[in-house]
């Protein structure tokens, strides 16, 4: 049995309760000099909490009705924005597989994406992000696919997020799918085979609860990175392979280079020992001539005898 907990001291009838906080200017009451209100009365500590509580039920407040300012100019430049989502919707459909490329191109989203993802993929022709009204409730991410997908009948494919007004948990509605046959994700049966593999699209068609504070990564990636600039993922992929082509290069000429270094201090030893081999065969006929000329009586090449000396 757990003891009880001490009772406050009771406030004598005569004794008076100050507006003000006893002790907190340093030589007022029990507090030392600091203004420590250690070993002050009660009351005291309570209207200092009383105080710090009407602080901040004030900066709640303020806080709240800012929120609400914020949301009343989001909501304003969500209004203009739509127009200019809507050309740019345009000119991304009239470049094949952009949505595929894009999706496939960001870090955290390529890895949610299995070969059978990759292949619906191709047939997206649209993505939106959509923010309900008011905005602070939630949004809805809606793909758009082309009438030749053969995987399913969808025309669209839509999976909203909805923000809880009093745990602030999420609460997802997803997308129902009418896979077309042979299409269908299936389990393991008893001969072991196993039908197409997803990830997004199982994501896609999956209501989970998620816990206040508590983001869901993929929908996260979509609304706040890929859908404000897309552009940005699409050309990832050429900047990338750039890069891959210039270090290539950089290593290529340098394998150049180092050759052709090699290939120079080669052709350098070739003809130094060409050039002295040149010259003890020179010094070689030399000796030879000289040879002939004694053995020819000093006679010059027209036959004519040499002078005596």
């Amino acid at each position: 049995m757990s003891e009880p907990s001490p009772k406050r001291h009771k406030v004598d009838d005569n004794e008076v309760i100050p507006t003000k906080i006893v002790g907190l200017v340093p030589g007022e009451g029990p507090a030392d000099a600091n203004g420590d209100l250690e070993g002050a009365p009660d009351y005291a500590v309570e209207f200092l909490g009383a105080e710090l509580e009407e602080c901040q039920k004030a900066l709640d407040k303020v806080n709240d009705e800012a929120s609400d300012r914020v949301l009343a100019v989001e909501q304003e430049y969500n209004k203009k924005r739509r127009p200019i989502y809507a050309e740019r919707a345009e000119i991304i459909k009239k470049i094949p597989h952009f949505w595929h490329r894009v999706l496939s191109s960001h870090p955290t989203l390529a890895d949610q994406l299995s070969d059978d993802d990759a292949a619906i993929l191709e047939y997206v022709t649209e993505l939106d992000v959509v923010d309900f009204d008011d905005i602070k409730s939630g949004f809805k991410i809606v793909l758009s696919f082309s009438a030749d997908n053969p995987y399913f009948s969808n025309p669209t494919l839509t999976k909203s997020f909805h923000y809880g007004e009093s745990d602030g948990k999420v609460t997802t509605q997803p997308a129902t799918i009418n896979w077309s046959e042979g299409h269908a994700p299936t389990v393991p049966g008893l001969d072991g085979q196993f039908g197409p593999s997803y990830l997004f699209f199982t994501w896609m068609a999956t209501s989970e609860p998620v816990g206040a504070g508590t983001p869901d990564e993929i929908a996260e990636v979509i609304k706040d990175e890929i859908w404000p600039n897309p552009v940005k993922y699409y050309f990832s992929q050429t900047i990338e392979l750039e890069d891959e082509v210039a270090v290539m290069e950089g290593e290529e000429l340098e394998g150049l280079l180092v050759q052709g270094a090699l290939d120079e201090g080669e052709g350098e030893e070739e003809e130094l020992l060409y050039d002295e081999g040149e010259g003890e065969l020179g010094g070689a006929r030399t000796g030879e001539g000289e040879e002939e000329e004694e053995e020819g009586g000093g006679f010059p090449d027209n036959g004519t005898p040499a002078p005596d000396a």
